[in-house]
């Protein structure tokens, strides 16, 4: 008889138990590093996204708040005198991680600040497991001083009257006398100063421009601004006179484009080549334009804060007017429309290589070679007013130079997009180029700029502090006679 050995099969586990017992683990191992962070999360991240110190009306409370377990509550509140006012109060399921909260008093009735010192109070509060499962909280507390009286304005000058391009000045009171002041018109800001020898240190000017591109019935207000943004809009009496500028087409060739586009190219890195001269031209015409006119603007920021000139504007002797402010041009190029820009200053000829005058006293702040205007002389005459010189072949000045009207500073030239020898002249108004026609005009100047100055200067002041007096003065009695 034969036996057969049987071998014993080994015993087999089940995956199943392992496969549950791991997912346990994990499950146990994921739930204590979720309730570590929880329980140790930081607290929430509590800022201004705006200073408030000196609070008006209009000045913003922004409160940027982040928490990375989950913003669930945040109240703000401001206290004065002993009371306290809830400025917002809000509670967020889900949780957040980031939240912005915006407040301004002007915009919301329910509270009324004081004038005077406060506290600001902002506590945000999250959902970690920190303090007991209650979760975590930040506080952010900051004093704070109101003011909430806007500036005062008062109109002094009776009538003022202005064409389209075109400026004049408005002579007022502001109070306090350190609020930002000035005409609005549109979108432009045209910053008044102290008028210079007043007595009275709240009495300001403001030289003021309509934008050529304006409508004509833009509004055109005095604005103050104090250091609480709360602020002050006043009108006054105001005559527009609308003016319709010319169009004219010029018919590009390729000779000019030729002789234009590789001279600024080369001196105006800014300008990308595009390896057409018809694309390389559009863009110098418009971009560069645009880009010149910006910088141009600029500069009224480095205008020193006096009147640098005293006579009126001289146009450049025994030239002619080849094209005027703000002439819309249309270009074409093989009777096809390619471009259309303002020429916003006036094209003087004479002779070649003329010599070029200063318009009026005061200070170069540019010369050198800039863009479409070619060899170029910027000079400041004071209070964010300029004169430009475009298309110099030479320059006898330098930038930081005293000149006086009259005083040769240049030749005239074909730099920049020039197709002949010629001078643009410009006349800028705190970044707005304005008609040069009026500053050359001497009764002009005397009826919108120095009859102003004088009446409610110095002298005039004293003026009216005597014809006062006098008026106060008790009449004379003469000796009686027997």
């Amino acid at each position: 008889m034969q036996y057969r050995s049987r071998a014993r099969a080994a015993p087999r586990l089940s995956l199943i138990p392992i496969l549950f017992m791991t997912m346990l683990a994990l499950l146990a191992a994921g739930a204590i590093f979720v309730g570590f962070r929880m329980l140790f999360a930081p607290r929430p991240q509590v800022s201004l996204g705006a200073p408030f110190d000196l609070v008006g009306r209009n000045a913003p409370l922004i409160v940027n708040v982040k928490d990375r377990a989950g913003l669930k509550s945040l109240r703000a509140t401001v206290a004065q005198g002993g009371g306290e006012q809830v400025v917002v109060d809000e509670s967020y399921d889900p949780p957040r991680k980031e939240v912005q909260v915006k407040w301004a008093p002007a915009h919301d009735p329910r509270i009324r600040l004081k004038e005077g010192p406060g506290r600001l109070t902002v506590t945000a509060h999250n959902v970690s497991w920190g303090n007991f499962f209650r979760g975590r909280t930040s506080t952010l507390t900051k004093d704070f001083t109101a003011r909430l009286v806007p500036p005062r304005l008062e109109v002094l000058t009776r009538q003022h009257y202005v064409n389209q391009g075109g400026c004049d000045m408005v002579v007022y009171k502001v109070t306090p006398p350190s609020a930002e002041s000035g005409v609005v018109a549109g979108q432009a800001f045209f910053k008044g100063y102290p008028l210079p020898g007043a007595l009275d240190p709240a009495v300001h000017f403001a030289l003021f421009a309509l934008p050529y591109d304006a409508d004509p019935g833009t509004t055109i207000r005095l604005r103050a601004r104090d250091e609480a943004q709360n602020e002050s809009l006043v009108g006054f009496w105001l005559k527009v006179f609308p003016k319709t500028f010319r169009t004219r087409e010029i018919d590009l060739e390729d000779a000019f484009m030729n002789k234009v586009v590789p001279e600024i190219m080369s001196q105006s890195p800014s300008v990308t080549d595009q390896g057409d001269l018809l694309k390389n031209f559009i863009a110098i015409n418009r971009d560069l334009r645009q880009a010149n006119n910006q910088a141009i603007s600029e500069l009224a920021a480095k205008s020193r804060r006096e009147f640098l000139w005293k006579e009126p504007f001289r146009q450049l002797s025994n030239s002619q007017v080849e094209a005027s402010f703000a002439d819309h041009r249309i270009y074409k190029y093989q009777g096809k429309e390619v471009d259309r820009q303002d020429h916003l200053g006036y094209d003087l000829a004479t002779v070649a290589r003329a010599p070029v005058a200063a318009a009026n006293d005061g200070v170069v702040l540019m010369a050198e070679y800039f863009g479409i205007y070619g060899n170029t002389i910027v000079v400041d005459h004071g209070y964010g007013l300029l004169s430009l010189y475009g298309h110099l072949s030479a320059f006898n000045v330098k930038q930081g130079d005293h000149v006086q009207r009259g005083q040769t500073i240049a030749q005239s030239g074909e730099t920049g997009l020039a197709g002949g020898d010629h001078l643009h002249f410009s006349m800028v108004l705190q970044g707005t180029q304005v008609d040069a026609r009026e500053w050359w005009d001497p009764h002009w100047i005397h009826d919108r700029i120095q009859a102003k100055l004088e009446e409610f200067g110095p002298a005039g002041a004293a003026q009216r502090t005597s014809s006062a007096e006098s008026a106060q003065r008790p009449p004379r009695r003469g000796k009686s006679r027997r």
